[in-house]
């Protein structure tokens, strides 16, 4: 007997609703039948990916412009590996006109219809890839800022960054569409969702430690030194702290140079028994 794996909690996020309610009480609801079909099939990629990965996938929310997969690996894998999870959503929209093509071969797939599903399989792509927190645009940002940057630096780049791109799209929607329910309710969404995300920083970034620590999240990289006075808190190396590296940590401090690997930096962190104090109380 095949055993497979057990599947994710599929929620439909209550925007979801409102949009189909919405769609059913103007005649849309073909419209909203076929937004919701391609916000399966996008997910369904990621999550393929995910579990190919062995990544833990906790739920998947459904919204009109996507889903919000809830996993607990994002930070803690190897870029190249999170890129191929992000990727593998985007890339579903490619092959899903070619399903459109096949269908106006059938009776009941007429040019309307293929036109709005073609409009709607490129609207939520593009809508996708906008660097802005949570969507896909916004982690392929983050993947990138992650190659040259810190990882706790470029996540809060990511955030302020997406911050003010949604304030700009609501600016300009504002303008040129300034009824729009649809928009004031993904709006408000990616909204919470930022705010979310930038008040539970220390928790993630934590977390990311914590994989580093136990070997299981990112993979050892290129050998990165940082160096650091003795009165300088961990918090501060933590700070320069690459996502796909390999760090050596050296300290200045107390008539020499002290040398200290990155593995056994962590373990005198969550020992507990440095926890507040200086870096060079580990040579003390």
């Amino acid at each position: 007997m095949i055993k497979w794996p057990p599947l994710p909690a599929i929620r439909i996020h209550p925007v979801f609703w409102i949009v189909l309610g919405a769609g059913v009480l103007t005649g849309r609801f073909y419209e909203v039948a076929t937004v919701f079909f391609i916000v399966i099939l996008h997910e369904v990629g990621h999550l393929a990916a995910a579990k190919a990965f062995h990544w833990r996938v906790a739920s998947i929310d459904l919204l009109p412009f996507g889903g919000v997969m809830k996993v607990d690996e994002v930070g803690t894998r190897p870029i190249r590996e999170e890129l191929i999870v992000i990727l593998s959503g985007p890339l579903q929209h490619l092959w899903l006109p070619a399903v459109s093509f096949l269908l106006r071969l059938t009776p009941f797939w007429n040019p309307v219809n293929h036109a709005l599903f073609m409009d709607r399989n490129w609207m939520i792509l593009a809508f996708n890839m906008l660097p802005v927190w949570p969507l896909d645009g916004g982690k392929l940002l983050l993947l990138a800022l992650s190659r040259a940057l810190p990882y706790r630096r470029a996540y809060r780049i990511t955030l302020v960054w997406s911050a003010v791109m949604l304030g700009a799209l609501t600016t300009w929607m504002a303008i040129k569409a300034p009824y729009s329910v649809n928009f004031m309710l993904i709006g408000g969404f990616l909204a919470f969702a930022i705010y979310k995300e930038w008040t539970d920083q220390r928790y993630i970034f934590l977390r990311f430690l914590l994989a580093r620590w136990n070997r299981s999240g990112s993979a050892a990289g290129p050998p990165r030194t940082i160096t650091v006075p003795a009165e300088a808190p961990f918090w501060r190396v933590f700070d320069q702290f690459y996502k796909d590296a390999t760090h050596r940590i050296k300290v200045r401090g107390y008539g020499s140079m002290h040398t200290i690997e990155e593995r056994a930096f962590l373990d005198a962190f969550f020992s507990g028994r440095f926890n507040g104090r200086r870096v060079g109380d580990l040579f003390r």
